[in-house]
């Protein structure tokens, strides 16, 4: 299996734990497979890496894929993937890295295939990182993203937010835990901004910024926030 669907996998895997209430285990999983692991780790990073907006100019856009292909095809070479694999064996997603799949197995029956996905690599690395436009969010919404039924919210994200969901799930306490304060001001800020003529309405936002202003950091709470304040800006 190439390593890209491995990563599909992984980020799959990690979305559906907190939907399955699987989210304690898979965090354990993940670190013992991959944050212990550092080839696996660095492979991980190469092909996020690859797959980002990172306003490079073309050349260096070039260069950066060629190296980087070259430090991914020397770490599968000393890579033992059977835990990840036997981890993840009962997911089933699309392989969201074929593009840099196509340059790092490449055959002499699939170079225009690598031809065209090195193409399409350098057109997302010169772009520069896209910033979200504010979004008039239902407040029906915020209240469920700020309550505790995320469910059906993570289920209908498209791909490129479960990306950012499994990024932030794959992510270390530590690290996140120093964001966390950061984040629940900025979003707190955020919330104070929308205003209701319905009373009600207005009470519930108001319970709202108090209940965000009282989280104490967990995984599951930076999880409920992170996808809170990203839909409120």
């Amino acid at each position: 299996m190439n390593f890209g669907e491995i990563l599909s996998k992984i980020e799959s895997k990690m979305v559906s734990s907190y939907v399955n209430g699987t989210l304690k285990e898979d965090t354990l999983n993940f670190k013992k497979f991959v944050l212990e692991n550092k080839n696996i780790g660095s492979l991980i990073h190469l092909y996020t890496e690859l797959d980002k907006n990172q306003g490079l100019d073309k050349e260096t856009a070039d260069l950066f894929i060629s190296e980087s292909v070259r430090q991914i095809e020397k770490l599968l070479s000393q890579s033992n993937f059977n835990n990840l694999l036997k981890w993840t064996q009962s997911v089933v997603c699309e392989n969201q890295y074929q593009t840099i799949d196509n340059l790092v197995y490449v055959s002499p029956t699939t170079i225009l295939e690598s031809v065209e996905s090195r193409k399409i690599l350098i057109s997302n690395l010169i772009q520069k990182t896209n910033v979200k436009e504010s979004i008039n969010l239902p407040i029906e919404t915020i209240f469920n993203i700020a309550g505790k039924q995320l469910e059906n919210y993570i289920q209908n994200l498209d791909e490129s937010s479960k990306k950012d969901l499994s990024k932030v799930l794959m992510t270390e306490d530590t690290q996140l835990s120093v964001e966390f304060e950061d984040l629940k001001n900025k979003t707190v800020d955020a919330l104070r901004k929308i205003s209701s003529d319905d009373e009600l309405t207005q009470n519930k936002l108001n319970e709202t910024i108090e209940q965000v202003s009282q989280d104490n950091y967990s995984k599951i709470n930076y999880v409920r926030l992170y996808n809170l304040f990203n839909n409120l800006n």
